[in-house]
Formats: structure tokens, sequence, C-alpha cells
């Protein structure tokens, strides 16, 4: 037992400067995508484009392969949507952009008031305060951006892939180092 322990715990070691170098390349990511957050938004949805294609061709085939016109029919229709959305996205990918930066703008608005609603009836709780808050703040957030469209096409979408990629290499950063030390600790004691 205590050489498996001992086998785990040289793998996290080992692991953990891989996950420390992944962190930090999404951090750098995060920061490019922050920095020009047109290019990052215009790649995100070629990326969408393309899975959408992708997403309505399996569907096409999966109608083709449903027994009856019936059972495939909706199936086949949601696929040509997604194909005419997914070529859409990709041959303009600045309308493409925009359509993501409203439905970002929606689904803030929607979120935001529904976590407004939401602590209202949970208000004797603690905490419903910071959902009360946080709800606002979405929907502050959601009346900027749409107040500020179409030209908030040109940074939401970037932005908000740049922070996330940030979070994300931050934190592993985090667990790669919390690793490490408790690997350390481990084969020191």
């Amino acid at each position: 037992m205590e050489s498996r322990v001992q086998t785990w715990l040289q793998q996290a070691k080992k692991n953990a400067g891989w996950l420390m170098f992944l962190g930090v390349v999404e951090i750098v990511a995060g920061v490019l995508a922050i920095v020009g957050p047109l290019a990052a938004g215009l790649a995100v949805a070629l990326i969408v484009g393309i899975m959408f294609l992708v997403a309505g061709g399996a569907r096409l085939v999966g109608a083709f392969k449903a027994d009856s016109f019936g059972a495939g029919a909706l199936t086949f229709l949601w696929g040509v949507l997604l194909i005419v959305t997914g070529y859409y996205f990709v041959m303009r990918p600045g309308l493409g952009l925009e359509s993501l930066t409203l439905v970002v703008t929606m689904v803030l608005f929607a979120d935001g008031v529904m976590r407004v609603i939401l602590s209202f009836h949970m208000k004797p709780v603690k905490g419903w305060g910071w959902m009360l808050g946080g709800g606002i703040l979405s929907v502050v957030c959601a009346l900027i951006i749409g107040g500020m469209f179409p030209v908030s096409g040109l940074w939401v979408v970037g932005t908000l892939v740049g922070f996330s990629l940030m979070t994300n290499g931050f934190t592993t950063v985090s667990i790669a180092s919390a690793a490490r030390k408790v690997a350390s600790v481990a084969e020191a004691a």
C-alpha cells in the first residue's frame, strides 16, 4: 500500500510541472484574448460555426437513419438549422460574433432577472443579498452590452473568453502548486 502511495506522489509531483505549464499557457492565452478581443471573438465565432456544421451533419445522418419520416422530421429540420447557422458563422464570422453577443446579452439579462426574483424568495436565508447583488449586476451588464450594441460585439465575447481562460489558468496553476507541495511534504515525511 505504501508503495502505491509513493508512486502516486511521484506522479503528482512529476505531472505538476505539466499542469503548471498548461496553466501558464491558459493565462497567456487569456491575456491575449483580452488584449485582442475582436480576434478572439472572431475565432470563437468560427469555432462555433464549425461545431454547428458538424452537429448539423450528424443530425442529418441521424434523421436519415430514423425508421420513418415522422420520427426523423424534427431531427432533419434541426440538422438543417444547425448547418445553415454554422455556414452563416463560418462565412460571416463578424455577423456570427454579433449574434453571439446578442445571445450573451439575453442570457445575462434573463439570468439576472431570475436571480433577483429568486433572491427575494430566499430573503431570510443567509446569502440572499449576494444572489440579489449578482442578479442586479448581470442585468446591468446586459443593459450596458445591449445599449452599446453593435459596438459591444467587437469586445464582449473575446473579453469573456479571455477572463475564462485566465481564471482556468490560475486555477490550474494553483492545483499544480498544491500537488507539488503535498508531494514534497509527503516525501519528506
